[in-house]
């Protein structure tokens, strides 16, 4: 009677790799979902589109018809999804001898690093917020800038600052952020509640939002953030000095993240042939549609 091995049953070799991989790749830290709104697609490119905010409701006059709104397009985004795989062929001989350590090990990386990369896609709008030269948002200017438009040209709004962070920026900031409007200039009741720091500021962002007492002075005066803001250290930030302030409601409505194909861990080859490769495949698309959401601050 033959009995069955793993130099024998490719897909008895593909179940560990693949089962230790998405184990892997759900282990990771992910970032992510906290940032972006995870939607599915099952179309080849996703459109969005905003409109002008509606203006404040007006009386009805008895037995007259009530005032008519318009609506008033703005911008158009695209997201087109972008195809990522990994491959790493493996010889025969080594499945022969059952060197499971080190297949195990193929399969925990190959989960691992689809987490990393997609952490790393994630948080490139952020590394390229002050920059535009990948990631925009959807008025084609850099997601922080100075010079917000809209269509018409009208209504210049600033998201960018050039502040350290500290607990007196982040109320200057906050104040910024707040008195954003719309596309109408409209007031958008904006609630900033989240700051997202580099490892470089994860503990001066931490005595800011934590501590009891004032922070930086020997007064014992409440801590007005410590309850307000929460903060979040995003390891993969590369700036070392800047940060960002969210309203999470408004920034999940705009941070859009189309996920066309999930994360897949296979196997393909003929081990007969001498060798087989163990990867996967993944494609998905990003980016920042309106900016209102994110205040951001790089100092010199």
């Amino acid at each position: 009677m033959s009995i069955v091995t793993s130099a024998g049953l490719s897909s008895v070799l593909d179940e560990v790799v693949g089962a230790l991989g998405m184990e892997s790749f759900y282990q990771e830290a992910f970032m992510m979902p906290n940032i972006y709104s995870v939607r599915q697609s099952n179309r080849r490119r996703e459109r969005s589109a905003s409109v002008a905010g509606l203006t404040l409701w007006t009386a009805k006059n008895p037995n007259q018809s009530v005032a008519e709104d318009s609506l008033i397009q703005q911008f158009e985004k695209t997201y087109t999804h972008t195809p990522l795989g990994k491959k790493i062929p493996v010889e025969r001989e080594l499945i022969d001898d059952e060197e499971f350590g080190l297949l195990q090990d193929i399969g925990q990386q190959i989960g691992a690093t689809a987490a990393q990369t997609m952490e790393t896609d994630a948080v490139s709008p952020f590394n390229d917020a002050f920059a535009g030269a990948t990631h925009q948002a959807e008025d084609g200017l850099s997601i922080c800038n100075t010079a917000h438009k809209n269509v018409d040209g009208g209504n210049s709004q600033s998201n960018s600052k050039t502040l350290a962070l500290s607990a007196a920026n982040v109320d200057t900031l906050r104040i910024a952020h707040r008195k954003i409007t719309n596309h109408r200039g409209d007031k958008m009741s904006l609630r900033p509640r989240l700051l997202v720091v580099p490892v470089e500021l994860d503990a001066t962002a931490y005595e800011i939002v934590k501590s009891v007492g004032k922070p930086g002075t020997a007064n014992n005066d409440l801590n007005f953030y410590n309850g307000v803001f929460d903060s979040i250290t995003w390891d993969f930030l590369t700036g070392t000095k800047a940060w960002f302030m969210l309203d999470p409601a408004v920034m999940k409505r705009n941070m859009l993240w189309y996920q066309r194909v999930g994360v897949e861990i296979f196997g393909d080859g003929d081990l007969f042939a001498g060798t087989r490769t163990l990867g996967g495949y993944m494609r998905y698309s990003l980016g920042c549609k309106d900016w209102r959401g994110i205040m951001g601050s790089n100092p010199a």
